[in-house]
């Protein structure tokens, strides 16, 4: 005994939508057809799978059990035909990709040109902003998100990680000395980084856990290239993201703070909006981002054995 696909994903739509109607519309079938198709699957499955009733379906735990299951193959049944698909045909056309400032020009510019000499139908369309892009509803293909990612209508791919740190300069620490525990920090100049969702509380991980720390300082910027900068200047204690500092604390021109802590752990990830069919210039997009910002970056290995108490994490 097998399952047939049709009948699989005939009654996931049914589940999904909540109705027979509904999913004949979705499957170009009669609610009639739809319900036989159900019907047999039971027959053949010797199971009860929904319950029906005028108002409304409810699933069964059978039912659960071939839903859940159900979806997953149908989902990898998709994506191996995307796959196939774009290995038989080159991706082409415009790819309208969001990325944040800074991590862009550092980190995706330089890789525009390998990306052309791989895919030379392939424009390109590169917005970097630091403000929140609903994808959707901007007609955005591709953006590359640091940090919590809160959209569901929305497929992540995770690249790597993303390793946030405190940082000084050499002539702050011989004017203000160094904190030897988070919550000194409350009596130094910190330099507040406005995108954090609660800026002036930063939030460590260290040897006994997470520690909230309440801080303030001199400048307030949502650029952590420009903190960065500040950083350097000798103005404060920054929060760095290595993606960003490893030339600064390779060079001696920024240390590193309380090695023991760092801030919680955090990713880079390429997302793009949910879809029945992911087109192939996305996907090649992607798979390119993917090979060429793997896990643990070059940007952390370089910081490997030179800063105090880091280790490259994938």
């Amino acid at each position: 005994m097998s399952l047939e696909t049709t009948e699989i994903s005939v009654f996931v739509s049914v589940v999904k939508l909540g109705s027979f109607a509904r999913a004949a519309q979705e499957h170009g079938m009669t609610p009639s057809g739809v319900s036989r198709v159900v019907s047999r699957l039971e027959e053949r499955l010797a199971v009860r799978l929904l319950q029906r009733s005028t108002r409304r379906l409810s699933l069964t735990e059978s039912g659960a059990v071939l839903f859940r299951r159900g979806q997953r193959v149908l989902q990898q049944l998709q994506q191996t035909e995307s796959e196939v698909t774009a290995a038989s045909r080159h991706p082409k056309g415009v790819i309208r990709v969001n990325v944040p400032v800074v991590f862009g020009r550092q980190h995706i510019v330089p890789l525009l040109k390998p990306l052309r000499d791989r895919y030379p139908e392939l424009s390109i369309e590169l917005e970097l902003s630091d403000r929140f892009i609903d994808l959707i509803d901007g007609g955005v293909d591709l953006a590359i998100r640091i940090g919590a990612l809160e959209d569901s209508r929305l497929v992540a791919r995770r690249l790597c990680a993303n390793r946030r740190l405190l940082v000084a300069s050499p002539a702050y620490i011989r004017r203000h000395g160094v904190p030897r525990e988070p919550k000194e920090l409350s009596d130094h100049q910190c330099l507040i980084f406005t995108a954090l969702e609660k800026p002036r509380h930063w939030r460590l991980q260290g040897p006994e856990g997470t520690v909230s720390v309440p801080v303030a300082g001199p400048v307030v910027c949502n650029n952590g290239e420009v903190l960065t900068e500040a950083a350097k200047a000798g103005l404060g204690i920054a929060m760095g993201v290595t993606f960003s500092i490893a030339d600064a604390l390779l060079s001696g021109d920024l240390v590193r703070v309380l090695p023991e802590y760092e801030f919680e752990p955090s990713a880079v990830h390429a997302v793009y909006p949910s879809a029945r069919q992911l087109s192939r210039k996305v996907r090649a997009v992607v798979d390119f981002l993917a090979e060429s910002l793997p896990g643990p970056p070059s940007w952390d290995l370089a910081l490997r054995g030179k800063v105090v108490g880091f280790e490259p994490t994938p």
